[in-house]
């Protein structure tokens, strides 16, 4: 289960068109809350294309110092191009009655640079406690995300406090629909003048003290809410996005010139070689850019323009390498999916559900994604595997990503180090690994410079209380393959407190992905009650060899230890002669991912603290 354990997943809302923000609750809410939402209303009147005008309102209420901050400010996000925003009122209604409006001053709209998005952003003005903030505005969305559909996801955490939540959609009777509601009440149905109304109510007077079990996908039980789509299937929200991206996968004379290009070296004669290097060349040279899937961006740019540009966001990585795929002749699709945390997707499809497009190479039984820049051919990043996908083309419901083989993931961490009569110690640390954890340390050692890295191994003493110095030696981090490596030499000016007596613990003398300590540190993970999370599985190695000085002398030596159980083992074994340690310890976790329940985590935990003593014991001598 690799440590993800030690943490529930965490359900990914998606696309959110615009909405207000305000003083959410944490994780483990206070007996009394600090802030009450006195009321929320969220009103669509949706037109047969489509574009719709979203009316909201809200208020609330503070009621403990620690809520003021938050209360003063919410934003607004928006498209600026194809949605028009309104307040219809802002104010600060104070304890005794009056009515504090926002001024002019206390809007500032601002461009976000990290969701491409608009922000209008509001101050309100004197709140303290007692206080209510009430804002009410209109969003008028002049094109929607897809031509003739209109979806949405309104949810609320329970461990906030509600007075009273209304949702409303009018549309078009002859627009086809459907809708899920979790915990609302439906309080109106009715068709009338041409137009189908449907409204639902909700509130949470009495909020949960801590959140509920996570589950994974997206009925999201443990939030109210309500999901409504004019999407008849998944099918049809894949095809929807389809139709544009498949018309820009032009194989242009450009495109077709740097397909033959890449293609001529000798070693890429297969199918598969070919797919490999027209990968490599868009992960390392078109830099990932931008929101992938919202409102307005929803069609990839031209590929000619992705070219000049070498840069895109995931619809343009999709598209060019869909291009330069057809340019050789293997045909190729894209499809959807949540890159977030959930590995479920809503029985009623809701766009704003999916957030990643990838490519799908069905001869070939791939899918591939080139803005992971630091992940190999024929990988996907963790987050995207045993995901739920929507193929653009050929679509099959229950489809999913796989994930990684069991022994895939490695780490070999060889140790060996060479203690002086003072204490100090030199040495060396080599790390071979494989799968994910290759991916994860070659991102994180990607940009390192050798003066960066020597710091890094200065540092990494420094937080232990030592005085130390190294460098390092790594891989091509250009080279995108299955497989990453590094050494570090090192020097240590005192290691050990010489002369004795004294101890050590066996530990890693340096940084490594995926350290023998990451797994037993499981046997102190929270484990929730029906709640599931991310898992996966790996291998960890780690060998030790402490060359002693003559006026060291061992006196309690750690026992061997083998533990075994269905899914995981661990094995640990030690030496000494000739003044020569030797330890070597192995922690096999064969947990097939990416989602394991409580009671697989519970007995993760269980084993884990089997393990506990071994790893923590220490090397006492005189």
């Amino acid at each position: 289960m690799k440590s993800i354990h030690l943490h529930t997943m965490a359900l990914l809302g998606g696309l959110v068109l615009s909405t207000a923000a305000w003083a959410a609750g944490p994780a483990q809410a206070p007996a009394s809350p600090a802030s009450r939402v006195t009321h929320y209303t969220a009103a669509y009147t949706v037109n047969p294309d489509g574009s719709h005008v979203e009316n909201r309102s809200w208020s609330m209420a503070v009621l403990k110092p620690e809520a003021v901050g938050t209360a003063g400010r919410t934003s607004v996000s928006y498209d600026r191009l194809l949605q028009k925003v309104s307040v219809i009122e802002a104010y600060t209604l104070k304890a005794d009655g009056r009515k504090l409006k926002v001024l002019k001053s206390g809007f500032q709209d601002l461009p976000d640079a990290a969701s491409g998005l608009q922000d209008l952003n509001v101050q309100f003005p004197d709140v303290t406690v007692g206080d209510t903030v009430v804002l009410s505005y209109r969003v008028t969305t002049s094109k929607p995300m897809f031509a003739r559909q209109f979806s949405i996801n309104e949810s609320f955490p329970k461990t906030d406090t509600y007075d009273d939540v209304k949702i409303r959609i009018d549309l078009p009777a002859g627009l086809w629909s459907q809708d899920q509601a979790r915990g609302f009440r439906e309080v109106r149905r009715e068709k009338k003048a041409g137009r189908q109304i449907t409204e639902w109510a909700w509130d949470n007077k009495e909020a949960l003290q801590a959140a509920p079990p996570r589950l994974s996908g997206h009925e999201l039980e443990e939030e109210a809410g309500v999901l409504f789509s004019t999407f008849r299937s998944h099918a049809e929200l894949a095809k929807a996005y389809g139709q544009g991206a498949h018309a820009k996968a032009v194989v242009t004379p450009k495109v077709q010139q740097l397909a033959d290009k890449v293609t001529q070296d000798e070693n890429a004669k297969t199918p598969r070689e070919v797919a490999k290097a027209l990968y490599d060349w868009v992960a390392l040279n078109i830099a990932n850019a931008g929101t992938c899937l919202r409102l307005g961006s929803v069609v990839p740019r031209d590929v000619d323009a992705v070219l000049d540009s070498r840069s895109g966001d995931c619809k343009d990585h999709a598209t060019l390498l869909q291009a330069l795929l057809k340019a050789k002749g293997l045909q190729s699709g894209q499809a959807l999916l949540n890159a977030g945390n959930a590995y479920g997707l809503p029985k009623v499809p809701v766009a704003s559900m999916v957030n990643q497009v990838i490519n799908h190479i069905p001869s070939l039984n791939l899918y591939l994604d080139t803005t992971a820049d630091s992940v190999p051919f024929g990988m996907l990043p963790f987050a995207e595997e045993g995901k739920p996908v929507l193929l653009t083309e050929g679509h099959q419901d229950g489809l999913k990503t796989p994930v990684a083989p069991l022994g895939f993931n490695q780490q070999i961490m060889k140790t060996e180090v060479v203690v002086q009569a003072d204490g100090s110690a030199t040495g060396t640390v080599d790390v071979a690994l494989r799968g994910m954890f290759a991916v994860n340390a070659r991102l994180r050692l990607r940009q390192l410079t050798q003066v960066q890295a020597a710091n890094m191994v200065k540092s990494f003493f420094e937080s232990g209380g030592q005085t130390g110095s190294g460098s390092m030696v790594k891989d091509n981090a250009r080279a995108l393959r299955d497989t990453y490596g590094y050494r570090t030499q090192f020097k240590i000016d005192r290691w050990l407190k010489l002369p004795g007596p004294g101890s050590f613990t066996i530990a890693p003398l340096f940084y490594s992905e995926s350290p023998v300590a990451d797994y037993v540190a499981a046997s102190s993970q929270t484990v929730v009650d029906g709640a599931e999370t991310a898992c996966s599985s790996g291998h960890s190695v780690e060998e030790y060899r402490y060359q002693l000085p003559p006026n060291v002398t061992v006196e309690n030596l750690p026992k061997d230890v083998k533990l075994d159980s269905d899914k995981l083992s661990y094995s640990a074994t030690y030496q000494l002669k000739d003044q020569v340690l030797t330890v070597k310890r192995v922690f096999d976790d064969r947990t097939v991912g990416n989602v394991c329940n409580a009671a697989q985590a519970q007995a993760y935990k269980d084993f884990a603290a089997q393990a506990v003593p071994d790893s923590t014991a220490q090397v006492v001598f005189k």
